[in-house]
């Protein structure tokens, strides 16, 4: 539904259905894509919508800091390979199950495993989504599954203080400015969510169950 999401996007934003296509393949970043494009949309000046993806992405500088030692091991092919196709959702699955697989070997097969189906799933979605784009009712509000599948990624990870009030804080501000043209709001969120989070005293937020322990 992510991708079939981008899909149909890129059809009502009017870009060639080709780049939206060979986008999917070569960036492989769903959100940032869709932000981009929805700017695009919005007749944004191409910088404002380049530095937005940008930002949106700084998070895969967290993912590289956590995988660079699951990753260590590995041949620079498998290591360049593997990054191309990681995804917030493989992302978060290798880190908590690579423990399991001590071997290199079946280790980076098991995260190949695990981000493959992320990917073409992805890349199929915007191909339907592109094809189907014009035909989709309007009352299906496919668009409606991009934030929830980022809540449902990102809620598990908010265990630390500084990670809450980034996520507080992004919130607020893309609320608070979403008069703003071009998407701007999207932009600026992403950019106080992370300043305000950085400068935030990293206490952990104890979870029921570790209280029980």
């Amino acid at each position: 539904m992510f991708g079939l999401a981008f899909g149909a996007l890129i059809q009502v934003a009017g870009i060639n259905p080709w780049v939206g296509n060979f986008a999917s393949v070569s960036v492989v970043a769903g959100a940032s894509q869709i932000a981009a494009v929805e700017q695009l949309r919005q007749g944004a000046p191409a910088i404002i919508a380049i530095a937005t993806a940008l930002v949106i992405n700084a998070r895969f500088a967290l993912y590289s800091a956590a995988l660079a030692p699951v990753f260590a091991a590995f041949p620079l092919r498998w290591r360049l390979g593997l990054a191309h196709l990681m995804t917030d959702q493989s992302a978060v699955v290798s880190m908590h199950h690579t423990d399991q697989w001590p071997d290199p070997v079946r280790r980076r097969w098991f995260i190949f495993g695990v981000s493959m189906p992320f990917v073409a799933v992805w890349v199929m979605g915007t191909a339907a989504g592109v094809a189907l784009g014009p035909v989709i009712p309007e009352g299906w509000q496919i668009g409606f599954i991009v934030p929830l599948m980022f809540i449902a990624v990102m809620v598990p990870g908010l265990r630390d203080v500084p990670a809450l009030v980034a996520a507080a804080a992004s919130v607020t501000v893309v609320v608070v400015a979403r008069e703003l043209p071009f998407g701007l709001n999207v932009l600026i969120g992403a950019t106080a969510g992370i300043v305000i989070g950085s400068l935030v005293p990293d206490r952990r937020v104890h979870t029921v169950e570790e209280d029980l322990e």
